[in-house]
């Protein structure tokens, strides 16, 4: 068997195991019962840095993810897929078009959607416009969500990716859905965008202090 073949099941073995290890708090969870009241299924929006946690919180759910082409992504799109999530490959500089047309089918189709908003080389905490795309053509909300952990390692990468201590606390601060209208313009998506990354700080702040009160 190849590494290629061997990435998913060796990768989700080993966030599984990382994972059960974990104590993984929840905050804001009120935000996602009000996103799921408006439009039942969402688009989960989130920072790059902190996918081994969204990985294992999220997992076993169906959700389909938006995952680069690029050489890491394949590896990443094998593990998740063990994880039980679905994948579409492509991302803003390639086979961009044809994956968010494909991320807008699921979400219409009533699949729970997930994207990597400052992905897949960032720059790092900027969001894209891909999320605020699908949102207007699919009409589901979009619900930020950003991950701290008490101790972790940061890696020296563009994204500062996370990878928790086994037996560290985990924080997933959920914040305020954002909802794209379909005749939006050119001039709101931009200020949509905007709105979108400040919740993903305030979030992100928030699960940092969680993180440090305990």
């Amino acid at each position: 068997m190849s590494m290629t073949a061997l990435a998913g099941p060796l990768g989700a073995g080993i966030i599984r195991t990382l994972g059960s290890t974990l104590s993984v708090d929840f905050i804001g969870e009120a935000y996602l019962a009000a996103a799921r009241h408006q439009g039942q299924h969402v688009i989960y929006a989130f920072w790059h840095e902190g996918l081994v946690v969204a990985t294992y919180a999220f997992r076993d759910q169906g959700i389909r993810v938006l995952v680069s082409q690029h050489r890491d992504g394949e590896y990443i799109a094998r593990a998740i897929e063990h994880m039980g999530y679905s994948t579409v490959r492509g991302s803003t500089t390639r086979g961009g078009t044809k994956a968010l047309f494909r991320m807008v089918s699921g979400g219409t189709q009533g699949v729970d959607l997930g994207i990597t908003v400052d992905g897949p080389r960032g720059p790092r905490l900027k969001v894209q416009a891909g999320a605020l795309y699908i949102a207007r053509r699919s009409g589901l909300p979009i619900v930020p969500f950003a991950v701290a952990c008490s101790h972790k390692k940061t890696l020296s990468s563009w994204d500062r990716f996370m990878i928790p201590w086994p037996f560290s606390r985990a924080v997933v601060a959920i914040g305020p859905c954002l909802s794209i209208a379909p005749d939006c313009s050119r001039e709101e998506m931009g200020n949509h965008r905007l709105t979108l990354e400040n919740r993903l700080q305030e979030v992100r702040n928030q699960a940092e202090d969680a993180t440090a009160k305990r």
